[in-house]
Formats: structure tokens, sequence, C-alpha cells
């Protein structure tokens, strides 16, 4: 199961220096039994894609959050 984590430069540069992913709870976006029936006509790929898009919003968020964060959004995968 591929899982998709929302983020920014300055998260992703906290998680290169810690070397993991905290803390604890994450906000995290994967295909799922509630995604297959959302998104009910599509493939594995088709539904990756949708999930890996929902983390990319939830990484535009998080960029509105943090006004000081480089404009880009990031998605761990």
């Amino acid at each position: 199961m591929r899982v998709y984590l929302p983020s920014t430069l300055p998260l992703l540069a906290g998680v290169h220096a810690a070397k993991e992913i905290a803390p604890a709870p994450l906000t995290a976006h994967a295909v799922t039994p509630a995604l297959r029936e959302w998104y009910a006509g599509g493939d594995l790929e088709e539904l990756e894609y949708a999930a890996m898009s929902a983390a990319a919003r939830a990484s535009l968020r998080l960029l509105s959050a943090d006004p000081s964060a480089p404009p880009r959004r990031v998605v761990l995968a």
C-alpha cells in the first residue's frame, strides 16, 4: 500500500534532519475502502492518483498556515 503525506519544504527539511517523520498523529492519504467506494469506476492507478491529489490539496492547506514557507506543494510517498 502506498501512503501519501502532505508536507511543505520546511517540514521536509525537518524530516531530513530528524531522519524520521514525526510527531504523531499525522495526516495521511491512501487507497482505502471508502475511496474505492467513492471512486467505484477507477482502477488502482486512478485511485492512487486520487489519494495523491488529496495529499497535494492538504499540502496547500499547510502552506496557507505557514506564509513563510516557499510556495511549493510537497507530498511524501
